[in-house]
């Protein structure tokens, strides 16, 4: 069987078993090095010694040449990462009826598109949802802001001896995320819901870090049938930065519930005691805490249908408070984020 690999790398090999042959090691030795057989090893010596560097030469591997040269197959490599629009399709979506019609145009080439899917599997491109990005958001000032106001942040906090929480919030709903469940072939489960309704359950959480940077700590709260303004953020902040002996550092989104008087006035009455730092806009990446939502609508509290709001309130009091018990899971929502995870947890 051919090894895998292009002409020239095959040939590089070649080429770098004799070379070490040469030297004084033995075959077993550079068969071992390379991880080919030791009877390969000796066929390339035998052969250089008989036609020299001919001899080590690699032809290409047999079979049916493929219908698009190596330069065609780089250009349709350089479609695929940019945007289906610039060659006048209508939206941002690469299928392969669509890469055949661009490549029948373009390069006067006709592939089946059933043989173009396999042809891309072969080739490490598989089809994949997009992420969604906000048209707001600047790569470069977010990366400005990990590169100096994180370590910024940080070092303040630090001379304040002042702990440090990240914040923020979302919403859980009556009908819950559903994931796959086992049953019987040809008999569907059902997930029985309450409709009709507006019933909800806001939650505010924050994950702090103590002063000395070697403990996570998560403090949370929860409204039946409201959500969180910034009267509510104001309260939930200034019940927390009480209970704390130490001051405190928030860092929170750009979100209109953390602006106006209310957080203002509990600046003023916490003075010296209490800072806000915002995000860069539009990054929920730099966020630990979206990564809690995320446990608890897509894991802990998936497929669970409540009767009523204050039943799933009880569920997600429930799992917060195992949540908050668990260091790793906690540690976890920091390296899952693209915050850097402070050196004393690592």
């Amino acid at each position: 069987m051919r090894t895998v690999g292009t002409p020239e790398e095959l040939e590089r090999r070649r080429h770098l078993a004799v070379r070490r042959v040469i030297e004084g090691y033995t075959t077993e030795e550079v068969a071992d090095f390379l991880e080919v057989d030791r009877s390969s090893v000796s066929r390339w010596v035998a052969a250089f010694r008989r036609h020299g560097d001919a001899g080590l030469a690699a032809h290409p591997a047999p079979g049916r040449p493929g219908k698009l040269s190596h330069t065609q197959e780089k250009i349709v490599f350089r479609w695929l990462t940019e945007s289906p629009t610039l060659h006048g399709f209508p939206t941002d979506l690469w299928s392969a009826p669509r890469l055949a019609q661009l490549i029948r145009r373009d390069l006067g080439v006709s592939l089946d598109p059933e043989y173009l899917t396999v042809w891309l599997r072969r080739r490490d491109y598989t089809p994949q949802k997009p992420g969604r990005v906000p048209r707001g958001r600047d790569d470069g000032s977010i990366a400005l802001w990990l590169a100096q106001d994180w370590p910024r942040i940080k070092r303040e906090a630090r001379r304040r001896s002042a702990c440090l929480m990240l914040l923020d919030e979302s919403g859980l709903l009556m009908a819950p995320l559903l994931r796959r469940s086992w049953a019987p072939r040809g008999r569907q489960p059902e997930s029985r819901e309450k409709t009709n309704h507006r019933e909800k359950v806001s939650v505010a959480a924050g994950l702090w870090l103590n002063p000395r940077r070697d403990k996570l700590s998560l403090a949370y709260q929860t409204l039946i049938n409201g959500f969180f303004d910034n009267e509510a953020v104001a309260d939930f902040l200034g019940v927390v930065a009480r209970q704390l002996r130490q001051p405190l550092t928030v860092i929170w989104d750009r979100g209109p519930m953390h602006k106006g008087d209310p957080i203002e006035e509990l600046l003023d009455e916490r003075r010296g005691r209490l800072a806000i730092e915002p995000l860069p806009p539009h990054s929920p990446q730099l966020m630990p805490v979206e990564f809690l939502w995320r446990c608890l609508k897509y894991c802990r509290l998936c497929n669970f249908a409540p009767q009523d709001a204050r039943q799933l309130n009880e569920a997600v009091v429930r799992e917060s408070n195992l949540i908050a018990k668990d260091q790793i899971l906690l540690r976890s929502f920091f390296h899952l984020s693209d915050l850097p995870l402070p050196r004393a947890l690592l």
